[in-house]
């Protein structure tokens, strides 16, 4: 459970990324705890009324939010997050906040994003957001630019050696504006299962994610060709999730990036 210590100010709005379910659900719980905390010190406390009643799932301002279901799959929609807006400016019932907890938040369609940006961007003083997600690439790099991301470390969490490996040596190919290596690269994974082909975009993602931060930084990539890849990455992730074919997915991601060089 992560704590907060005495003066560590509590944002406004985390992304908690963890594979593992329960793990999500307890530290998404936690970290609501924290914001809503009357503690002095480390907070959550556990002890107060407030964490007491969160951690027992019986706290009135906290309000746990699911995708829609009905359909093939559960989908966040754009009504739900116009919804969440909509009462987020009513003010709390006990405590100095309300916190909502987006649980599967990573199942938002590009209109749910984009809705939910809005009020990141502008958010009541008495709203807080928590986004519970499998992987924190999965969410648009606008959402993600607007929130602090906490990385639950499971073993679930890591992605197998050779899906890193594969992303490192497709960002390379690109860097280089390699077409032939590029299109021998595709043909190659094309026939790769699903979770073979999400633990690459993923891993893809992750670096890009790190050499825009300046973690890690990529040979010959600018910020501006990093972006425009995360867009393809996260477009894959999207067709991938919506069962379209490998070889289509791949002969996107074998498109050659603009030689600025």
């Amino acid at each position: 459970m992560r704590q907060f210590q005495p003066g560590q100010p509590i944002l406004h709005a985390y992304i908690l990324a963890a594979a593992d379910a329960e793990v999500r659900e307890k530290e998404s719980m936690s970290l609501a705890a924290a914001m809503l905390c009357t503690a002095i010190g480390a907070r959550p406390c556990g002890q107060c009324r407030d964490c007491r009643k969160v951690l027992r799932g019986l706290h009135p301002d906290v309000i746990c939010v699911e995708p829609a279901s009905g359909s093939k799959r559960p989908v966040f929609k754009v009504d739900q997050i116009r919804d969440v807006s909509a009462d987020a400016y009513i003010m709390p019932t006990e405590a100095q906040r309300k916190v909502y907890v987006l649980r599967q938040a990573d199942t938002m369609n590009p209109a749910a994003q984009n809705a939910l940006l809005k009020l990141l961007e502008e958010p009541p003083r008495s709203a807080s957001f928590v986004l519970a997600v499998e992987r924190a690439e999965s969410l648009l790099p606008t959402v993600r630019s607007r929130c602090e991301v906490i990385r639950c470390n499971t073993e679930a969490d890591a992605l197998p050696a050779e899906a890193v490996q594969a992303a490192e040596a497709y960002l390379a190919l690109l860097a280089l504006g390699d077409a032939v290596g590029l299109l021998r690269f595709s043909r190659e994974h094309e026939r790769d299962d699903a979770d073979a082909i999400q633990s690459l975009l993923t891993g893809i993602l992750r670096l890009l994610t790190a050499h825009l931060s300046g973690d890690r930084p990529l040979s010959g990539l600018s910020a501006e060709d990093a972006m425009h890849e995360v867009q393809r990455a996260e477009r894959c992730l999207e067709y991938l999730r919506s069962n379209v074919s490998a070889r289509h997915i791949f002969g996107v991601l074998s498109l050659t990036k603009p030689n600025r060089s």
